[in-house]
């Protein structure tokens, strides 16, 4: 199971929202760590669904030959951009890997490939729409604040069918002293 800290964080990591996060773009989602260096932090928001079906989305694009299904809110940067996350135990050398299993690409030619080579597309494959993304320093900000609570990403959470449950199953994976944290309101005032 992921062990939690408030100090280590980077690119294969889970950023946790505290509950007492302010900003509802973030309340109670996961954001996986896609890169994170001296210039900003560039992730993924994996609990987040779009209230639109990723076919309707492909078709804007001019593209027909994609699954149907979800697609998710990466996060309230660049929401017309798409990236994707596979799942694989096999190396896909074509993508960059941010946790055992998980990797990240945006590149639609490489995309027909990875549909056939990929165990089950329609579960290890998923989209999202924009990105959560931090200039230099505003991340160990936020971390000096307490906004978020880290651990090592895993794919079994960032594949997790049911997104509603990914939060709470991330916050009770951090071990006992988190749990209260699964019950607190969303709104500290309805407290």
């Amino acid at each position: 199971m992921p062990e939690p800290s408030n100090e280590e964080y980077g690119k294969g990591y889970f950023l946790i929202a505290n509950p007492v996060l302010p900003d509802p773009n973030f309340s109670r989602t996961v954001v996986l760590l896609c890169n994170h260096d001296d210039e900003g932090s560039f992730g993924l928001v994996i609990n987040r669904s779009a209230p639109i079906d990723a076919k309707e989305v492909f078709a804007e694009m001019g593209m027909s030959e994609f699954p149907s299904g979800k697609i998710y809110l990466g996060g309230p940067v660049s929401p017309s951009q798409v990236f994707y996350l596979c799942h694989s135990e096999e190396p896909l050398p074509e993508l960059e890997s941010i946790c055992e299993g998980v990797y990240l690409g945006m590149s639609w030619e490489l995309l027909d490939n990875l549909m056939t080579r990929v165990k089950n597309p329609e579960k290890n494959i998923r989209f999202y729409l924009g990105y959560s993304g931090w200039g230099a320093g505003q991340l160990a900000e936020e971390m000096t604040r307490l906004s978020w609570l880290t651990s090592k990403a895993c794919g079994e959470f960032v594949f997790q069918e049911n997104e509603d449950g990914i939060w709470a199953n991330v916050v009770r994976s951090l071990g006992k002293d988190y749990e209260y944290l699964v019950q607190a309101p969303v709104n500290p005032q309805w407290n």
